[in-house]
């Protein structure tokens, strides 16, 4: 990893880069690793390592998650397109791989499940902050700056020379595409270059079973039992879920209410399996990354780049209700807001529309 500002979006994968990370590899296998609840980005750019690992030098590796991967387009995802992943809830025997590899997550990030003393031999990444662990492991690929951490190992394919086959670019197409809303969100030039090259290699029909597969009638309720606990301060938005079906509904809807009018600042918590989870999102121009690491309290973790950001709590017994009315009150005295209930998202202003 470059060591200073010439850590670009663009930072040139060679094959001397290549024959590092293979030397980082060992003979294997390698355990390939990402965060909890792996979100489209995490599953791909897992699964592309694995395809670079096999294809250009015969290393098998095993790709495995925690968590849950409950949203509908995920799980479909995983079935139709990356079947290899397997869940896990404890690591075991890791000195019987000849590396281990953190993708789309970083040591002391929090939202994995390496043991903290186990120092993996290889990450890649695009969140910010820069985990102090990074400075022990011996190949590093953290950039920030780029949209999503399959750009980032897509680079190493093209550089390896290996062209993905239709399931991998599918999956890697729909991982950058979400992970971006389309190159609408902390898109780089970079980015849109290999989105362009995804599409004409990817499987248009497994694309559109992902992208529309089909929802539960809990993911309604939850959206509406959100909508209704959704306020409004100034120009900030706070909506606490509660007790959520998945851990990745506060995302979902943060992704939806930042959308609203006039809003620079969207904060979404909830709990599930006694962990609080909160979603950041801002508008162009504030920097959700450092913003959550205001926010968040310990023993908590936070990261995220741009305009979205994310963390986890360990409730380890405290409120969850206090625990988010917390982080909303520190969201709102950062964002300068100085209403004290806000107003509701839903009441009495129903707009009526003829001809829909």
């Amino acid at each position: 990893m470059p060591d200073d500002a010439e850590a670009t979006a663009r930072y040139p994968v060679d094959q001397e880069r290549l024959e590092y990370l293979r030397s980082a590899c060992g003979s294997g296998p390698v355990l390939i690793l990402t965060h909890d609840n792996p979100d489209p980005d995490a599953l791909a750019s897992g699964k592309a390592l694995a395809f670079l690992l096999r294809q250009a030098w015969g290393i098998p590796a095993r790709m495995v998650y925690s968590g849950v991967v409950a949203r509908a387009e995920n799980r479909a995802l995983l079935s139709e397109l990356a079947p290899e992943w397997e869940y896990v809830n404890l690591l075991v025997n890791l000195g019987s791989y000849s590396a281990v590899a953190l993708v789309d997550t970083q040591p002391g990030a929090g939202n994995n499940i390496l043991p903290l003393d186990f120092v993996p031999q290889i990450v890649f990444d695009h969140h910010h902050p820069l985990r102090e662990g990074l400075s022990l492991v011996r190949f590093v690929d953290v950039r920030p700056d780029l949209g999503s951490t399959v750009s980032l190992i897509y680079q190493y394919l093209e550089a390896a020379a290996i062209t993905p086959d239709a399931d991998l670019a599918t999956a890697m197409f729909y991982g950058l595409q979400t992970d971006t809303l389309g190159l609408a969100r902390n898109a780089t030039p970079l980015d849109i270059e290999i989105y362009t090259k995804l599409l004409g290699w990817l499987d248009r029909q497994k694309l559109v079973n992902i992208a529309q597969a089909g929802l539960p009638r809990v993911y309604f309720s939850a959206f509406s039992r959100g909508l209704n606990a959704t306020r409004i301060f100034g120009k900030s938005i706070v909506a606490d879920l509660g007790e959520l079906h998945r851990p990745d509904l506060p995302a979902e809807m943060a992704d939806l209410l930042i959308r609203l009018d006039g809003i620079r600042a969207a904060l979404c918590t909830g709990y599930h399996d006694a962990t609080l989870y909160l979603s950041l999102r801002t508008a162009i121009g504030k920097d959700a990354g450092s913003m959550v690491q205001k926010i968040i309290l310990p023993p908590g973790k936070a990261g995220g780049h741009g305009t979205i950001a994310g963390g986890q709590i360990p409730l380890d017994g405290k409120n969850a209700k206090s625990l988010a009315k917390e982080l909303e009150r520190r969201f709102l005295v950062m964002m300068g807001e100085s209403a004290v209930d806000g107003v509701p998202l839903l009441g009495d202003q129903t707009i009526r529309q003829s001809g829909e």
